[in-house]
């Protein structure tokens, strides 16, 4: 009887040490993120990742979050820092539950360390009633900015401009329309 019990004993620490390792160590062939507060998570990987539909948050205040959602994703390591490198981006600054600045391109490069986000490629913005095109976007939180650059076509309800930069500062939502060369003027078309 007694070797019974042993045997019945060693067979459940058997299942126990199974089942632990099942259920917290096996690798799972899918990955999902979905991060709310973006300094409190870091991605631990030596090896680069790809993530498909991938959403990250990030809270700026109590009522402002910048989201930033791509369709492919991959983890790439710079010098010690994280970087994702997306693709087919979407980026929205939401205040109380109201989108106030849409950013979409075909790539992007994200740092995971201090968010500054450089959109590549057809980038389009939609800002109020406005909307604005070209190649290059910076994200920049540490200076609380968006510069938009290269090929630059901007859309108002007033008429179309072109223009070498466009500067939004994110705290006072004010627009700076600039040139490259100071002899180069913006080009402003009026809706009459």
């Amino acid at each position: 009887m007694k070797k019974v019990i042993q045997l019945v004993l060693l067979i459940t620490i058997f299942i126990s040490i199974y089942l632990f390792y099942f259920i917290y160590f096996k690798d799972n062939k899918e990955l999902k993120v979905n991060k709310k507060e973006f300094d409190t998570v870091e991605l631990n990987q030596d090896n680069n990742n790809s993530i498909q539909n991938l959403e990250y948050e990030v809270n700026i205040d109590e009522k402002n979050y910048y989201r930033l959602i791509s369709k492919s994703s991959e983890v790439i390591y710079e010098d010690n820092v994280e970087f994702l490198k997306m693709e087919i981006v979407e980026g929205t600054f939401i205040n109380d539950a109201n989108i106030y600045i849409t950013i979409k391109s075909n790539t992007a490069i994200y740092n995971i360390k201090n968010h500054r986000t450089n959109f590549k490629e057809d980038v389009k913005v939609e800002y109020l009633d406005n909307s604005i095109s070209g190649e290059n976007l910076i994200l920049d939180f540490e200076e609380q900015k968006i510069s938009i650059f290269d090929n630059i076509e901007y859309n108002g309800t007033k008429g179309k401009l072109f223009a070498d930069k466009i500067n939004i500062d994110l705290i006072t939502k004010n627009v700076d329309i600039l040139m490259d060369k100071p002899s180069k003027n913006v080009v402003v078309n009026v809706k009459k």
